[in-house]
């Protein structure tokens, strides 16, 4: 173990993909010790937190084989010995892939898809597949066949979605980092709700093969860990970009970057958030980021358009299944599913021609300013079973709430990281979004790197699950 500021240690399974790659490439850590401590959480903590759909049954043998790796060589991987576990929509070839449904029966067999291809090939062992709101739908993470999985800082809690089995996981120290998607918000909103670092890339900069889809247009895969350092080592992996090194831009300044304030990103906010977002841009302003209002159009149509295509290109994917065997499905999803017939040809294309109008009003903007900075979610985690938030006392559907400051970056295509930026008086995490043009990740990294050194929220914990079980 170490500390993490001379005072308090840190156990091994929360020392972060960074810190775990370098110990093991340096002899100090084996990776069967690190693949050991990890199931021993798994097996001890999760059935509280209900984060995985699949354990590997051969977590232990590639441990072994990575540690005869190490032994014969003095060069490895980014994430040599390294557990990280990928949301149950990707496929992969020693677990079964659900996508938390019982329409793949046991689930899908199948080959890796090219991101775990990646995974391994830097020496990545995978931990489990993480539990997710039915194929990917929803952003509660409550599923009908699995059950739904819980937030570390609060079990009666939801850890957002649809990605929530995968940030709840790393924020509980039952994997070093995860893989998830985004279509609307799914990798930020489950990073904002249990505390963790977050990002959804440039559309098309991690490939989506081999990942089932919710929406062919939206869909993005991205990394959920603990620390933006963290999420620019695994994505240098998931990206394969050997001409673009995402780890050499976390040392730099940013008193020369520019940060817009846009009304839409701030606007109706629980005072809580408020206040933290608030307290975060002050710290950049600090650092010496000029901070300036700007004005992005588009957005409500945006997020309008988005829930069109989502919904039509769904039920493209899903219309046999739904006519041959609607019992697979878990009824709200299956409504949900079929609004998707509804959405007429008209509306499916005039909604495309708002996504387009997105990208090109996201490129005007990051011609004035380097990043957005703004709120990830409106309101505080709901109650699990609890279909609304309320914000200044007032109640909102939790799925229009959930998306409206996430959609429209997927619309545009844009890259966007959250960062722990605060906790609410109950004890509950609330994060910050950045907002990049497009493939400037490294940009979002720069910025977010110095709000990780300037805070400590990152660092923070959930309280231990089993000290308040009878």
């Amino acid at each position: 173990m170490r500390r993490d500021d001379g005072m308090n240690e840190v156990p091994l399974v929360f020392a972060g993909i960074t810190e775990t790659a370098e110990r093991v490439a340096e002899g100090q850590l084996s990776p069967v010790q690190v693949v050991e401590a990890v199931l021993k959480r798994i097996q001890h903590i999760d059935p509280l937190l209900n984060t995985y759909i699949c354990v590997s049954s051969t977590a232990r043998e590639e441990a072994s084989e990575a540690q005869a790796v190490l032994a014969a060589s003095d060069r490895v991987g980014l994430l040599h010995g390294v557990p990280i576990s990928i949301k149950d929509i990707i496929l992969s070839r020693n677990m079964p892939t659900t996508a938390g449904s019982k329409v793949f029966g046991e689930g899908l067999e199948d080959g890796d898809a090219p991101v775990v291809k990646r995974l391994r090939k830097a020496g990545a062992i995978l931990i489990g597949k993480n539990n997710l709101h039915e194929f990917a739908f929803g952003v509660t993470n409550e599923n009908a066949h699995f059950g739904a999985a819980r937030n570390p800082w609060n079990r009666d809690r939801v850890p957002g979605g649809s990605s929530g089995g995968s940030a709840a996981a790393v924020a509980a120290g039952l994997c070093c980092g995860s893989i998830g998607t985004d279509t609307r918000g799914s990798i930020r909103i489950p990073s904002a709700c249990c505390g963790t670092t977050g990002l959804k890339p440039t559309r098309g900069l991690v490939s989506t093969r081999g990942v089932i889809p919710l929406s062919w247009t939206l869909d993005h895969v991205g990394p959920i860990t603990r620390s933006v350092q963290d999420t620019a080592r695994l994505l240098q992996v998931m990206a394969g970009k050997r001409n673009q090194d995402y780890l050499t831009d976390l040392e730099k300044p940013v008193d020369s970057l520019r940060m817009g304030v846009c009304d839409y990103y701030l606007h109706n906010l629980d005072p809580e958030i408020e206040s933290v977002v608030g307290c975060a841009i002050e710290k950049f302003e600090e650092a010496g980021v000029r901070v300036q209002k700007i004005a992005v159009d588009y957005l409500e149509e945006a997020l309008e358009a988005s829930d069109i295509i989502s919904r039509a290109e769904a039920v493209v994917y899903h219309d046999r299944c739904l006519r041959e065997q609607p019992e697979s499905y878990g009824s709200a999803l299956r409504e949900r599913l079929e609004t998707g017939y509804s959405v007429t040809g008209v509306e499916y294309v005039k909604a495309q021609q708002i996504r387009r109008r997105m990208v090109r009003e996201f490129k005007r903007v990051f011609r004035k300013v380097d990043c957005l900075v703004g709120a990830v979610l409106p309101a505080l985690p709901s109650a699990v079973g609890q279909d609304f938030v309320e914000i200044r006392g007032q109640r909102e559907p939790i799925v229009p709430s959930f998306v409206r400051l996430n959609a429209p970056q997927n619309m545009g295509g844009v890259p966007a990281l959250v960062l722990p930026a605060g906790f609410s008086q109950s004890g509950l995490p609330i994060g910050l979004q950045l907002i990049g043009g497009h493939q400037r990740e490294s940009l979002l990294f720069q910025l977010g790197a110095h709000f990780q050194r300037v805070s400590e929220w990152h660092l923070r914990r959930p309280p231990d699950p089993l000290a308040s079980v009878d």
